[in-house]
């Protein structure tokens, strides 16, 4: 039997910057460092680079560049804090995933994220097909090359959004084991998953279009070891579990694959990327195996069985996606009697602000663009640098009115940011009083200064009815924290 071990890192940061300034501000908690992406730069991302390895004495033995021999994706909103604040670091991942084509058979081990990490089940079909879209461009621009893999924000997934990756190019992205429902087996037999699917072996979806995606499911168990017990405390006892997980022979090729975030070597645990250094030469060393990454195995090991999938499920809510909409009881703690049932008002103003905003990028925009969500799905070329007038020639409008250019980059922006207003982790934590809920409320004032300096259209006073339902653990009201968080930044 063929033995292969898969270590995927899932590497992300929402974007942190200030809509207003463009700048990350000062965050305390961080302390010593000035904001989190720098104090999580300092103990993941860099050290993950170089990863030293000590020998029983307890002197450095050697250094392992840990991306280059594991699975991973950075999200497009990190990597571009990167580039302009760790460039060094930047340069290190990209290269690192060019080494990983010698390491794993011409394939790559980077894989690419949906652009800026919102919950695609809860996202509009056409948002869906953006995310996407931004996150191959964002990828190809980095890495100079097509990504195989996609991670998806919290691996929520429908099929409607597997539909998309596979229509986008997309071969394969990888699920939580408890997101699977039914497995049909080669032999035409089919039988109920609760949790337990065999996550050594790929899978494949089938969309209504006729068209397949391939499935890897982590192994559930292990990842929570390596996540949340301890098993990054000793990098050979790492080595062991992995190897230990191959269980009997079943006479066809199994791999071993496990999931987590990526800021857990280093950041969640301390030396964590010390530990996964020591594991992968200890995995490396062992002739009984191969490490891979998922595109190399996929290319020699095509999915045989056929799955099924909870549809809008994810990996880090147990009642599906109702983590990003409803007081469903998964949270990051809090007081004693805290609650989330904030969210749902808060998403609510959010779709409230979104459906006019849209509404009129349809309207307006066809005074100028052929087609204007089309447009909005090119618009990324530019968010990277690219010419607008090599924009505006691909979209066949060249020619415009100074004034009337000056309304499409508003109205192309004002889109940009109601796209990450939704990013998850407004309602992954705790209190809409958080660090996080204010970057998402942050990026609805940019949209509601943006459309008054447009349109002359205030969607202000909406806005904040709606919030006055989202109430903090805390006591206040989202009107009162878009008053002291986001109000005094805007200028219009």
């Amino acid at each position: 039997m063929e033995r292969f071990v898969c270590i995927h890192g899932h590497f992300y940061q929402p974007p942190r910057e200030n809509p207003f300034t463009g700048e990350v501000q000062d965050q305390p908690a961080a302390h010593p460092y000035r904001n989190w992406n720098e104090r999580i730069n300092a103990e993941s991302y860099t050290p993950n680079l170089e990863a030293r390895i000590l020998d029983e004495q307890g002197n450095l033995a050697g250094t392992v560049n840990n991306y280059g021999w594991i699975s991973f994706d950075v999200g497009p909103t990190l990597l571009s804090w990167l580039q302009d604040h760790a460039p060094d670091t930047y340069r290190g991942i990209i290269d690192a995933d060019r080494q990983s084509m010698t390491n794993f058979a011409g394939h790559g081990s980077a894989m690419a994220q949906s652009y800026n990490h919102t919950i695609l089940p809860l996202s509009t079909d056409r948002d869906k097909r953006t995310q996407v879209k931004w996150g191959i461009a964002d990828f190809k621009h980095r890495f100079g090359r097509d990504p195989d893999g996609m991670w998806l924000p919290e691996a929520a997934v429908d099929t409607r959004t597997l539909e998309i990756l596979s229509e986008e190019g997309i071969a394969f992205t990888v699920l939580s084991p408890y997101q699977a429902v039914v497995v049909d087996e080669p032999s035409g037999k089919s039988h109920m998953s609760d949790g337990s699917i065999d996550s050594r072996v790929p899978y494949f979806v089938e969309t209504a279009t006729g068209n397949t995606i391939a499935i890897f499911f982590y192994d559930g168990p292990l990842s929570q070891q390596i996540a949340f017990n301890g098993l990054l405390e000793d990098g050979h006892r790492l080595a062991g579990a992995l190897v230990g997980a191959f269980g009997a022979s079943s006479g066809e090729p199994v791999m071993v694959n496990v999931a987590t975030d990526g800021e857990t070597f280093g950041h969640h645990h301390k030396f964590g990327e010390m530990a996964l250094a020591t594991a992968i030469e200890t995995l490396r060393s062992d002739p009984g195996l191969k490490l891979t990454n998922y595109a190399t195995y996929l290319a020699s090991h095509p999915p045989r069985r056929q799955v099924r999938i909870a549809e809008s499920s994810s990996w880090s809510c147990s009642h599906g996606v109702e983590r990003w909409r409803s007081n469903c009881g998964c949270s990051t703690g809090g007081e004693p009697g805290w609650n989330q049932e904030w969210r749902g008002p808060l998403r609510d103003a959010l779709d409230w602000m979104y459906q006019d905003v849209s509404e009129d990028f349809e309207t307006s925009g066809q005074r100028y663009l052929h087609d204007p969500w089309a447009a909005r799905d090119d618009y990324i070329e530019v968010l990277l640098g690219g010419s607008r007038a090599a924009f505006l020639e691909r979209q066949g409008v060249d020619g415009l009115a100074a004034e009337d250019e000056e309304t499409v980059w508003g109205l192309l922006e004002i889109q940009h940011r109601a796209m990450l207003m939704y990013t998850s982790c407004g309602w992954f934590f705790n209190d809409i009083a958080g660090l996080e809920s204010t970057f998402v409320l942050r990026q609805a004032g940019r949209v509601i200064e943006l459309m008054r300096k447009l349109k002359g259209h205030d969607l202000e006073p909406g806005f904040l009815r709606h919030l006055d339902r989202a109430v903090s653990n805390r006591g206040v009201t989202g009107r009162e924290i878009f008053a002291t968080e986001v109000a005094p930044f805007m200028l219009a």
